[in-house]
């Protein structure tokens, strides 16, 4: 990736980029759990729009941290 890239990457998810990787994994993984947790609360109740809706967030949560870990390892090199 060229350099111009890797400063766009940085944008509103700058913070996000920054950070170490492992503390990026315990967070992620801390997060999901908790939405992991909410999704099987919100299936219990029978409740289908925000089983969906905690899918969603899981995916995106997922998505963000390795799209963070790839720019981490991209600004390596």
């Amino acid at each position: 990736m060229d350099k111009m890239m890797l400063n766009s990457m940085e944008g509103p998810l700058g913070k996000i980029y920054s950070m170490p990787t492992a503390i990026l994994l315990i967070v992620g993984m801390g997060l999901s759990a908790f939405l992991f947790y909410s999704l099987m609360k919100a299936a219990e109740n029978g409740n289908v729009l925000m089983v969906v809706l905690l899918a969603v967030a899981i995916s995106i949560v997922a998505f963000v941290i390795s799209r963070a870990i790839k720019f981490q390892k991209m600004k390596e090199f």
